[in-house]
């Protein structure tokens, strides 16, 4: 049934005021970006994903008071041929694109699924993750309604412009408390893209619903095309520790997730 009804468009329509914003904040919101139609062909495809667990791609799973429970898939972009067009060529690379002011090119993927009990990020700047490359833009496709009781996204309406000393990368609460920080509510059919030094976080899901929301990162195609070197390098250091100091779960080069490890007794019973 994946026909890629999600097109290129020409890219999401940027009012001065948001051009305005992203240079200010680096981020911003594209209300009803998709049709009704496209939104569902993209939740169907995640809900594939989701499915595979980890026979496909690279899954990492937490421990939540209802259970063990996937946390996040990635690296699905190759397995999945819908998809794959929607990542490289549509409206979200369009976008992309002009706010770079050069094409783009795939760096990454992943679903956050932060389902009930999900835990959530401490406040970071997602170019601390990806020592390959120095600049990025991601984007967030939400998948469910997303607020600030099931752990919506949280930005700063400043960004620094650079990357701010961080501790395993999660910047300190003395940075943080002298920011103003603002909730960025969000429906399916939404799309948020915000710059890689963009300071941003999110809560532990503290609801009975999930808030799924797929992100995607892209780097200037002049910076060179890292994607599976990125891949290779995750995968050496998740095999080496699967527990940061922290003592969460490691679903990231940084220890900024929350979650918690499985409980092995439990390992049997994960929801995927």
């Amino acid at each position: 049934m994946h026909s890629d009804p999600v097109g290129q468009n020409g890219g999401v329509e940027l009012t001065a005021k948001q051009r305005a914003d992203w240079d200010r904040s680096g981020w911003l919101v594209a209300r009803d970006a998709f049709t009704e139609a496209e939104f569902t062909a993209i939740d169907v495809a995640s809900r594939e994903v989701e499915s595979w667990g980890d026979e496909r791609g690279l899954a990492h799973f937490e421990q939540t008071r209802l259970g063990a429970v996937i946390a996040r898939s990635e690296d699905f972009e190759p397995h999945h041929g819908f998809l794959r067009s929607l990542l490289r060529s549509s409206i979200i690379t369009d976008t992309v694109d002009a706010l770079f002011g050069e094409p783009g090119v795939l760096f990454k993927e992943k679903i956050n699924y932060k389902h009930a009990g999900g835990g959530g990020f401490a406040p970071h700047q997602d170019v601390t993750a990806y020592p390959q490359i120095s600049t990025c833009i991601s984007v967030m496709i939400p998948l469910d309604p997303a607020d600030t009781t099931n752990g919506c996204l949280w930005f700063t309406t400043r960004t620094p412009g650079t990357t701010i000393q961080n501790v395993r990368g999660a910047i300190p609460e003395s940075w943080c408390s002298e920011q103003e920080w603002v909730p960025v509510e969000v429906s399916p059919g939404d799309i948020v893209f915000f710059d890689g030094l963009a300071p941003h976080r999110s809560d532990t899901n503290r609801s009975q619903r999930s808030r799924r929301a797929m992100y995607v990162t892209y780097n200037p195609r002049s910076g060179g095309d890292f994607r599976n070197a990125y891949y290779e390098d995750k995968r050496r250091r998740l095999a080496e520790a699967s527990v940061g100091e922290s003592g969460n779960v490691l679903i990231s080069v940084n220890d900024d997730f929350l979650g918690q490890p499985v409980d092995a007794s439990a390992s049997g019973d994960i929801t995927a």
